[in-house]
């Protein structure tokens, strides 16, 4: 059972129709209705009540309710006994079978939780004083509760948990013979040494020098698997790492605890998953569920070793065994887990020929320079723009020593930078140049080294000389022009050349005297319009009476268009076609149709799934579309050849077949 339900665009446009009809109804017949405070619950709850002075308890505000209901962050008390480490928070919404009057019936839960993680600073009991919450604009203060801080507190209870039957509560059933209390609330093995852990799960290598951790014990209720694309890297080369759930039982609801803080690195999020999308692995002809946790590009910022620590999350879970558990209505076990910490090492930058100009560029960038304007006026700041952009993490890099021509000054200095999920970036660099006198004047290369770990050598890129008229060919009085101010924005310069005149507006007004039944038939005449629009572009909306075109479909009438275009060799067709295919789907998946953004521009704005998967693809059969509408002829004649162009055509229909798949776009009308 998926943790959230998702909600279509469908569903959401109902929604968003029947509350302007009913707001249409309110305004022409206005009555009061009698105001409902939504039912919810908020708890404040601590996971262990005594620990020892060396170890962290962690502080949860839990938010429940039927229905969506507003919530703003909790605001803790005074904590001068305790030390706030981490924090975080989470919300799910699952659905739970209940037996009514009527019969079995599902009943949605709202469940938002915030939390901290809390170092003890002395010996004692500590109080942990009540929190405010506002929920639906109401305050509400939690319980106060108190921790006892002792040495030795909270060590007898280690590696008992889920084994004790005391209270009545049972032995986890078969599969889940780990640690662990049964119940909702309770904890497992987040007591449990590092030592412990370690000796519970195993390492197996995975091609390319990457690592896979796996659990030796097969029977665990579930576990945190942390992958890596490499063990050894270079300072500023990239280290993929993502973390996953494993499990065999049916998750119920999941707290991250702690995300890993990656000390040593520098991070890029590659995806943060939202909600749990399983798919299905046999792992040493054990079958199991797995799905993303979260996904990280790294970037070592110092030879030695780095450690890429754990992950921590706390699941429900019931067992698959259960045969009530598909229900959600089975016995749930509570554990929590840590993913096993990996070691990387990482290498120094050869010194052996490193150039001169080298400022930290780790990977194969390519570097342009380029002006917006080559006639600019004396006196009057220009922008150059230089813009790194290619494999690996750009942000890291420092613009390289430029020295502006004999008659220019360098005014400023701005930047802009963005990583993108598939492992590229690009970093610009606005740099304000004044001249300081009429004439033209050349703007010489601007050369850049990089190391590149993918052949270990370092490598060198150059921009080329730009030629700038000073004085000359500027734009006539009357029409528009653009400069920079002072702080480096764009100031327009309209063409009047003196103040204008306001003018005078006059209006006429005639008296109107309409009676009461008028005005009261004018009034129900413009409700009955308006009611019958909204019903108007519902039903259009809706397809009420009548079938909508899929995404899916719809992609595939314009694949056959392309191939048409194909058969005839039609290259500056197919081309502009197929930039047009990108850009359509593309459009319609992020509920863009009315910019003229660019296919890039629009991939940037999909979920993090889709650019993680499909980018390179795209980018890939985006530039030999862009190559057969543009380039000269002379250069596409190898794409004369109908096979190839289909080959084309195929590679750009299934990558958009994916796409549509991974957006969930059929799922709804378009």
């Amino acid at each position: 059972m998926p943790l959230v339900t998702r909600t279509g665009e469908t569903v959401s446009f109902v929604t968003n129709t029947t509350m302007v009809i009913l707001a249409t109804v309110l305004v022409a017949f206005p009555f009061s209705v009698q105001a409902q405070t939504p039912k919810y619950e908020v708890k404040a709850s601590v996971d262990r009540k005594a620990i020892d002075p060396s170890d962290t308890i962690v502080l949860s505000v839990g938010i429940e309710s039927e229905e969506e209901i507003d919530v703003q962050s909790p605001t803790l008390p005074p904590l001068s006994d305790f030390e706030v480490l981490n924090q975080w928070q989470g919300s799910e919404v699952r659905a739970n079978l209940i037996n009514t009057p009527t019969g079995p019936q599902f009943k949605s839960v709202r469940r938002v939780v915030f939390n901290w993680q809390l170092s003890p600073k002395r010996l004692g009991v500590l109080t942990i004083f009540p929190v405010e919450v506002v929920v639906a604009g109401k305050s509400n203060r939690t319980s106060a509760i108190s921790v006892q801080v002792a040495s030795g507190a909270g060590q007898s209870q280690r590696g008992t948990g889920g084994r004790r039957n005391g209270r009545g509560t049972a032995k986890p059933p078969p599969g889940f013979d780990d640690e662990g209390n049964p119940g909702a609330g309770a904890l497992g093995d987040d007591e449990e040494d590092l030592f412990s852990q370690l000796l519970k799960r195993g390492m197996q290598q995975i091609p390319q020098g990457g690592t896979r951790t796996l659990p030796k014990n097969m029977n665990e209720a579930f576990f945190i698997q942390v992958e890596t694309d490499k063990t050894e890297a270079y300072v500023g080369e990239q280290v993929t790492v993502s973390f996953y759930l494993y499990t065999s039982g049916i998750i119920r609801d999941l707290d991250t605890l702690k995300y890993p803080s990656l000390k040593g690195f520098w991070k890029e999020d590659i995806e943060i998953a939202t909600h749990l999308n399983f798919q299905s692995e046999v792992v040493d002809g054990v079958p199991y569920k797995k799905a993303l946790l979260a996904s990280f590009a790294l970037f070592p910022l110092k030879e030695g070793q780095s450690v890429i620590d754990s992950y921590q999350a706390k699941c429900t879970v019931i067992s698959g065994n259960d045969p009530f558990g598909a229900l959600g209505m089975g016995q749930a076990f509570t554990f929590t887990k840590s993913s096993e910490p990996i070691k990387i090492k990482v290498k120094p930058l050869p010194l052996e020929g490193r150039p001169s100009d080298f400022s930290g560029a780790v990977g194969d960038f390519q570097v342009t320079a380029r002006i917006e304007d080559n006639n600019v006026l004396s006196g009057q700041p220009f922008p150059l723009k230089i813009r790194f952009e290619g494999r690996g993490n750009a942000k890291l890099i420092d613009i390289p020593p430029f020295q502006p021509p004999e008659g220019m000054e360098l005014y400023d200095t701005q930047k802009d930078s963005k990583f993108f999920g598939w492992g590229t970036s690009f970093k610009e660099f606005t740099v304000l140049l004044i001249p300081r006198r009429d004439g033209e004047f050349v703007i010489p290369p601007i050369a850049a080294s990089m190391f590149d770990p993918q052949t270990k050598k370092y490598i060198s890129r150059s921009t080329e000389a730009l030629k700038v008229r000073v004085g000359v060919g500027a734009k006539p009085s009357g029409q528009g022009s653009a400069s920079f101010t002072g702080d480096g924005k764009s100031a327009s310069k309209k063409g009047a050349t003196g103040p204008v005149e306001p003018r005078l507006i006059e209006t006429f007004r005639p008296e109107t005297s309409l009676t009461l039944a008028q005005t009261v038939g004018g009034a129900a005449g413009l409700f009955a319009i308006a009611f019958a629009f909204l019903l108007a572009v519902a039903a259009g909306e809706l397809g009420w009476g009548r079938g909508k075109p899929r995404l899916g479909r719809m992609v595939k009438n314009r694949v056959r268009d392309l191939e048409a275009k194909a058969k005839k060799t039609e290259l500056r067709q197919v081309g502009v076609g197929g930039v047009n295919l990108l850009a359509f789907t593309l459009r319609e998946i992020v509920g863009d149709r009315v910019s003229e953004r660019e296919v890039l521009k629009l991939l940037l704005a999909t979920p993090p799934s889709i650019q993680k998967e499909c980018a390179p693809v795209i980018q890939e059969v985006l530039q030999k579309f862009e190559l057969l509408a543009f380039a000269p002829d002379s250069s596409v004649e190898e794409w004369k050849d109908p096979a190839k162009l289909r080959e084309l055509i195929a590679q750009a229909s299934k990558v958009l077949e994916r796409v549509v798949a991974l957006s969930g776009s059929d799922e709804r009308s378009v």
